[in-house]
Protein backbone atom coordinates (compact mmCIF):
# COMPACT_ATOMS: atom_id res chain seq x y z
CA UNK A 1 0.00 0.00 0.00
CA UNK A 2 1.17 3.50 -0.75
CA UNK A 3 0.40 5.66 2.27
CA UNK A 4 1.48 9.16 1.32
CA UNK A 5 -1.45 10.52 3.34
CA UNK A 6 -2.62 9.90 6.87
CA UNK A 7 -6.24 9.64 5.80
CA UNK A 8 -7.00 5.91 5.25
CA UNK A 9 -9.95 6.81 3.01
CA UNK A 10 -7.49 8.21 0.45
CA UNK A 11 -5.16 5.20 0.43
CA UNK A 12 -4.89 3.36 -2.87
CA UNK A 13 -2.97 0.25 -3.96
CA UNK A 14 0.48 0.78 -5.43
CA UNK A 15 0.44 1.27 -9.19
CA UNK A 16 -3.26 2.19 -9.35
CA UNK A 17 -3.73 5.16 -11.77
CA UNK A 18 -4.89 8.53 -10.56
CA UNK A 19 -8.55 9.58 -10.98
CA UNK A 20 -7.80 11.67 -14.05
CA UNK A 21 -6.08 8.74 -15.74
CA UNK A 22 -8.92 6.44 -14.68
CA UNK A 23 -11.49 8.69 -16.36
CA UNK A 24 -9.40 8.87 -19.51
CA UNK A 25 -9.02 5.09 -19.65
CA UNK A 26 -12.70 4.43 -18.85
CA UNK A 27 -14.05 6.79 -21.50
CA UNK A 28 -15.39 5.03 -24.59
CA UNK A 29 -15.46 6.09 -28.20
CA UNK A 30 -19.06 5.83 -29.42
CA UNK A 31 -17.80 5.41 -33.00
CA UNK A 32 -16.29 2.04 -32.01
CA UNK A 33 -19.70 0.55 -31.15
CA UNK A 34 -21.07 -2.07 -33.56
CA UNK A 35 -23.25 -0.52 -36.24
CA UNK A 36 -26.30 -2.59 -35.22
CA UNK A 37 -26.03 -1.36 -31.63
CA UNK A 38 -25.65 2.26 -32.76
CA UNK A 39 -28.68 1.83 -35.01
CA UNK A 40 -30.68 0.55 -32.04
CA UNK A 41 -29.64 3.57 -29.91
CA UNK A 42 -30.54 6.12 -32.58
CA UNK A 43 -33.86 4.41 -33.34
CA UNK A 44 -35.00 5.19 -29.79
CA UNK A 45 -34.89 8.91 -30.60
CA UNK A 46 -37.83 10.66 -32.23
CA UNK A 47 -37.59 12.17 -35.71
CA UNK A 48 -37.10 15.73 -34.47
CA UNK A 49 -34.14 14.70 -32.28
CA UNK A 50 -32.51 12.78 -35.13
CA UNK A 51 -32.83 15.63 -37.63
CA UNK A 52 -31.72 18.39 -35.26
CA UNK A 53 -28.92 16.68 -33.31
CA UNK A 54 -28.16 12.95 -33.71
CA UNK A 55 -27.18 13.12 -37.38
CA UNK A 56 -24.63 15.82 -36.57
CA UNK A 57 -22.62 13.75 -34.06
CA UNK A 58 -20.21 12.17 -36.56
CA UNK A 59 -19.98 10.73 -40.05
CA UNK A 60 -21.00 7.25 -38.89
CA UNK A 61 -24.13 8.54 -37.20
CA UNK A 62 -24.88 10.65 -40.27
CA UNK A 63 -24.58 7.55 -42.44
CA UNK A 64 -26.94 5.58 -40.17
CA UNK A 65 -29.43 8.46 -40.14
CA UNK A 66 -29.57 8.28 -43.94
CA UNK A 67 -30.47 4.58 -43.92
CA UNK A 68 -34.05 4.11 -45.27
CA UNK A 69 -34.71 1.45 -42.61
CA UNK A 70 -34.43 4.21 -39.99
CA UNK A 71 -37.45 5.95 -41.48
CA UNK A 72 -40.10 3.26 -41.55
CA UNK A 73 -41.55 5.12 -38.55
CA UNK A 74 -41.65 8.93 -38.43
CA UNK A 75 -42.73 10.49 -35.14
CA UNK A 76 -43.06 14.27 -35.14
CA UNK A 77 -45.22 14.71 -32.06
CA UNK A 78 -44.42 16.27 -28.66
CA UNK A 79 -42.21 18.87 -30.35
CA UNK A 80 -43.91 21.83 -28.63
CA UNK A 81 -45.66 24.55 -30.54
CA UNK A 82 -42.92 27.13 -29.81
CA UNK A 83 -40.43 25.17 -31.94
CA UNK A 84 -42.44 26.13 -35.00
CA UNK A 85 -40.67 29.51 -34.79
CA UNK A 86 -37.20 27.98 -35.01
CA UNK A 87 -37.73 25.10 -37.42
CA UNK A 88 -39.67 24.52 -40.62
CA UNK A 89 -41.41 21.39 -39.31
CA UNK A 90 -43.22 20.59 -42.55
CA UNK A 91 -39.98 20.76 -44.55
CA UNK A 92 -38.23 18.58 -41.96
CA UNK A 93 -41.02 16.00 -42.21
CA UNK A 94 -40.78 15.96 -46.01
CA UNK A 95 -37.03 15.38 -45.68
CA UNK A 96 -37.69 12.38 -43.43
CA UNK A 97 -40.27 11.01 -45.91
CA UNK A 98 -37.69 11.30 -48.73
CA UNK A 99 -35.17 9.35 -46.67
CA UNK A 100 -37.63 6.47 -46.21
CA UNK A 101 -37.43 5.70 -49.96
CA UNK A 102 -40.95 4.28 -49.99
CA UNK A 103 -40.51 2.15 -46.83
CA UNK A 104 -42.62 4.43 -44.61
CA UNK A 105 -45.22 2.47 -42.61
CA UNK A 106 -46.08 4.67 -39.62
CA UNK A 107 -46.20 8.48 -39.37
CA UNK A 108 -47.37 10.74 -36.52
CA UNK A 109 -47.84 14.48 -37.09
CA UNK A 110 -48.71 17.18 -34.56
CA UNK A 111 -49.51 20.87 -35.21
CA UNK A 112 -48.13 21.26 -38.74
CA UNK A 113 -50.14 18.66 -40.70
CA UNK A 114 -51.77 19.92 -43.91
CA UNK A 115 -53.38 18.66 -47.11
CA UNK A 116 -50.14 19.43 -48.95
CA UNK A 117 -48.20 17.20 -46.57
CA UNK A 118 -50.75 14.39 -47.00
CA UNK A 119 -50.30 14.65 -50.77
CA UNK A 120 -46.52 14.48 -50.29
CA UNK A 121 -46.97 11.24 -48.33
CA UNK A 122 -49.10 9.81 -51.14
CA UNK A 123 -46.54 10.76 -53.80
CA UNK A 124 -43.76 9.00 -51.86
CA UNK A 125 -45.20 5.64 -52.99
CA UNK A 126 -45.14 4.30 -49.41
CA UNK A 127 -47.19 1.44 -47.95
CA UNK A 128 -48.57 3.36 -44.98
CA UNK A 129 -50.26 1.29 -42.29
CA UNK A 130 -50.61 3.82 -39.48
CA UNK A 131 -51.42 7.55 -39.69
CA UNK A 132 -51.76 9.89 -36.72
CA UNK A 133 -52.91 13.52 -37.12
CA UNK A 134 -53.16 15.55 -33.92
CA UNK A 135 -53.90 19.24 -33.33
CA UNK A 136 -53.61 20.09 -37.00
CA UNK A 137 -56.12 22.94 -36.51
CA UNK A 138 -57.91 23.80 -39.78
CA UNK A 139 -55.22 22.69 -42.26
CA UNK A 140 -56.45 19.10 -42.72
CA UNK A 141 -59.65 18.85 -44.79
CA UNK A 142 -62.06 16.16 -45.92
CA UNK A 143 -60.62 16.34 -49.45
CA UNK A 144 -57.08 15.64 -48.23
CA UNK A 145 -58.14 12.62 -46.17
CA UNK A 146 -60.36 11.18 -48.93
CA UNK A 147 -57.46 11.39 -51.37
CA UNK A 148 -55.07 9.66 -48.98
CA UNK A 149 -57.67 6.93 -48.35
CA UNK A 150 -58.01 6.25 -52.07
CA UNK A 151 -54.25 5.96 -52.57
CA UNK A 152 -53.29 4.11 -49.35
CA UNK A 153 -55.53 1.02 -49.12
CA UNK A 154 -53.15 -0.75 -46.67
CA UNK A 155 -54.02 1.66 -43.82
CA UNK A 156 -54.87 -0.24 -40.62
CA UNK A 157 -54.74 2.43 -37.89
CA UNK A 158 -55.94 6.04 -38.11
CA UNK A 159 -55.94 8.72 -35.42
CA UNK A 160 -57.64 12.07 -36.13
CA UNK A 161 -57.73 14.18 -32.97
CA UNK A 162 -58.55 17.89 -32.68
CA UNK A 163 -58.60 18.54 -36.44
CA UNK A 164 -61.60 20.82 -36.80
CA UNK A 165 -62.14 20.70 -40.58
CA UNK A 166 -62.76 16.94 -40.70
CA UNK A 167 -66.31 15.59 -40.94
CA UNK A 168 -68.31 12.49 -41.83
CA UNK A 169 -67.41 13.05 -45.50
CA UNK A 170 -63.80 12.07 -44.75
CA UNK A 171 -64.93 9.10 -42.63
CA UNK A 172 -67.04 7.75 -45.49
CA UNK A 173 -64.12 8.04 -47.93
CA UNK A 174 -61.78 6.37 -45.44
CA UNK A 175 -64.21 3.51 -44.86
CA UNK A 176 -64.55 2.83 -48.57
CA UNK A 177 -60.89 3.28 -49.47
CA UNK A 178 -59.31 1.46 -46.50
CA UNK A 179 -61.01 -1.95 -46.08
CA UNK A 180 -58.23 -3.17 -43.74
CA UNK A 181 -58.84 -0.39 -41.17
CA UNK A 182 -58.92 -1.95 -37.69
CA UNK A 183 -58.41 0.99 -35.34
CA UNK A 184 -59.97 4.47 -35.53
CA UNK A 185 -59.55 7.38 -33.13
CA UNK A 186 -61.84 10.26 -34.00
CA UNK A 187 -61.79 12.74 -31.12
CA UNK A 188 -63.32 16.21 -30.82
CA UNK A 189 -63.09 17.24 -34.47
CA UNK A 190 -66.12 19.51 -34.87
CA UNK A 191 -67.08 22.97 -33.60
CA UNK A 192 -70.76 22.40 -34.27
CA UNK A 193 -73.42 19.87 -33.34
CA UNK A 194 -73.34 16.90 -35.68
CA UNK A 195 -75.29 14.28 -33.77
CA UNK A 196 -75.23 10.69 -35.00
CA UNK A 197 -74.14 11.36 -38.58
CA UNK A 198 -70.53 10.33 -37.98
CA UNK A 199 -71.57 7.25 -35.98
CA UNK A 200 -73.87 6.08 -38.81
CA UNK A 201 -71.10 6.57 -41.38
CA UNK A 202 -68.68 4.51 -39.26
CA UNK A 203 -71.27 1.76 -38.82
CA UNK A 204 -72.04 1.58 -42.55
CA UNK A 205 -68.50 1.80 -43.94
CA UNK A 206 -66.10 0.25 -41.39
CA UNK A 207 -67.27 -3.31 -40.66
CA UNK A 208 -63.77 -4.60 -39.79
CA UNK A 209 -63.07 -2.17 -36.93
CA UNK A 210 -61.68 -3.73 -33.75
CA UNK A 211 -60.95 -0.55 -31.79
CA UNK A 212 -62.89 2.73 -31.85
CA UNK A 213 -62.30 5.90 -29.81
CA UNK A 214 -64.84 8.75 -29.95
CA UNK A 215 -63.85 11.13 -27.16
CA UNK A 216 -66.08 14.21 -26.76
CA UNK A 217 -68.37 13.24 -29.63
CA UNK A 218 -72.02 14.27 -30.05
CA UNK A 219 -73.53 10.87 -30.78
CA UNK A 220 -76.39 9.51 -28.68
CA UNK A 221 -77.85 6.06 -27.97
CA UNK A 222 -78.96 5.58 -31.60
CA UNK A 223 -75.40 6.14 -32.81
CA UNK A 224 -73.97 3.66 -30.29
CA UNK A 225 -76.54 1.03 -31.33
CA UNK A 226 -75.71 1.57 -35.01
CA UNK A 227 -71.99 1.08 -34.31
CA UNK A 228 -72.64 -2.15 -32.38
CA UNK A 229 -74.78 -3.41 -35.28
CA UNK A 230 -72.47 -2.40 -38.13
CA UNK A 231 -69.10 -3.18 -36.51
CA UNK A 232 -69.66 -6.77 -35.43
CA UNK A 233 -65.93 -7.36 -34.79
CA UNK A 234 -65.56 -4.40 -32.44
CA UNK A 235 -63.64 -5.28 -29.27
CA UNK A 236 -63.01 -1.90 -27.60
CA UNK A 237 -65.05 1.32 -27.55
CA UNK A 238 -64.08 4.58 -25.84
CA UNK A 239 -66.98 7.02 -25.35
CA UNK A 240 -65.60 9.23 -22.60
CA UNK A 241 -67.22 12.68 -22.41
CA UNK A 242 -69.97 11.74 -24.90
CA UNK A 243 -72.64 13.48 -22.83
CA UNK A 244 -75.61 12.52 -25.01
CA UNK A 245 -75.17 8.77 -24.42
CA UNK A 246 -77.26 7.26 -21.63
CA UNK A 247 -76.35 3.66 -20.96
CA UNK A 248 -79.47 1.89 -19.75
CA UNK A 249 -81.31 -1.38 -20.27
CA UNK A 250 -80.70 -3.17 -23.56
CA UNK A 251 -77.90 -0.85 -24.71
CA UNK A 252 -75.99 -1.39 -21.49
CA UNK A 253 -76.38 -5.16 -21.85
CA UNK A 254 -75.13 -5.11 -25.45
CA UNK A 255 -72.06 -3.08 -24.55
CA UNK A 256 -71.17 -5.44 -21.72
CA UNK A 257 -71.66 -8.58 -23.82
CA UNK A 258 -70.23 -7.49 -27.17
CA UNK A 259 -67.22 -5.47 -26.02
CA UNK A 260 -64.12 -6.73 -24.23
CA UNK A 261 -63.03 -3.20 -23.28
CA UNK A 262 -65.56 -0.40 -22.80
CA UNK A 263 -64.81 3.10 -21.47
CA UNK A 264 -68.07 4.77 -20.41
CA UNK A 265 -69.13 8.38 -21.16
CA UNK A 266 -68.72 9.55 -17.55
CA UNK A 267 -65.05 8.51 -17.45
CA UNK A 268 -62.59 11.38 -16.93
CA UNK A 269 -60.39 12.66 -19.76
CA UNK A 270 -57.11 11.64 -18.18
CA UNK A 271 -58.13 8.00 -17.66
CA UNK A 272 -55.58 5.65 -19.27
CA UNK A 273 -53.22 8.43 -20.26
CA UNK A 274 -55.40 10.35 -22.70
CA UNK A 275 -52.84 13.12 -23.28
CA UNK A 276 -55.08 15.76 -24.85
CA UNK A 277 -57.50 16.47 -22.02
CA UNK A 278 -55.71 19.73 -21.11
CA UNK A 279 -56.64 21.23 -24.49
CA UNK A 280 -60.35 21.16 -23.70
CA UNK A 281 -60.01 24.13 -21.35
CA UNK A 282 -58.21 26.28 -23.93
CA UNK A 283 -59.47 28.50 -26.73
CA UNK A 284 -58.88 26.44 -29.86
CA UNK A 285 -58.89 29.46 -32.18
CA UNK A 286 -56.39 31.23 -29.94
CA UNK A 287 -54.11 28.17 -30.00
CA UNK A 288 -54.31 28.05 -33.81
CA UNK A 289 -53.52 31.78 -34.02
CA UNK A 290 -50.52 31.29 -31.73
CA UNK A 291 -49.23 28.53 -34.02
CA UNK A 292 -49.69 30.67 -37.17
CA UNK A 293 -47.90 33.58 -35.48
CA UNK A 294 -44.97 31.33 -34.56
CA UNK A 295 -44.75 29.99 -38.12
CA UNK A 296 -44.64 33.51 -39.60
CA UNK A 297 -42.09 34.61 -37.00
CA UNK A 298 -39.93 31.59 -37.79
CA UNK A 299 -40.05 32.31 -41.54
CA UNK A 300 -38.96 35.91 -41.00
CA UNK A 301 -36.16 34.78 -38.72
CA UNK A 302 -34.90 32.20 -41.22
CA UNK A 303 -35.02 34.72 -44.09
CA UNK A 304 -33.02 37.20 -42.02
CA UNK A 305 -30.48 34.51 -41.10
CA UNK A 306 -30.09 33.49 -44.76
CA UNK A 307 -29.62 37.11 -45.84
CA UNK A 308 -26.90 37.63 -43.26
CA UNK A 309 -25.21 34.39 -44.32
CA UNK A 310 -25.27 35.43 -47.98
CA UNK A 311 -23.86 38.86 -47.17
CA UNK A 312 -21.06 37.29 -45.16
CA UNK A 313 -20.32 34.88 -48.02
CA UNK A 314 -20.15 37.71 -50.56
CA UNK A 315 -17.90 39.73 -48.28
CA UNK A 316 -15.50 36.81 -47.83
CA UNK A 317 -15.45 36.26 -51.61
CA UNK A 318 -14.60 39.88 -52.25
CA UNK A 319 -11.83 39.80 -49.66
CA UNK A 320 -10.27 36.72 -51.29
CA UNK A 321 -10.41 38.38 -54.69
CA UNK A 322 -8.77 41.51 -53.28
CA UNK A 323 -5.90 39.47 -51.84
Amino acid sequence: MTRSTTNPLLWRPKGLPHCRQERKTASRNWVDLPRDLTLMIISRLDTFQILTSAQRVCRLWRSICMDPLMWRTINMCDIRIDNSADFDLEKMCMNAIDRSCGLLEDISIEYFGSDDLLKYIIDSQCQLRRLRLVLCFYRISDEGLVEIAQRLPMLEELDITLCRNVSSVALEGIGRGCPLLKSLKYNDNNDYYVGDEEAFVIAQNMPNLRHLQLVNNNLDNSGVSAILDGCSRLESLDLRCCENVELEGELRRRCDEQLKDFIEPNTSFDFRGYEFYEFYDTDYDELASHYRYNVKKGRRRRRRRNRNRNRKGRRNTEERKGN
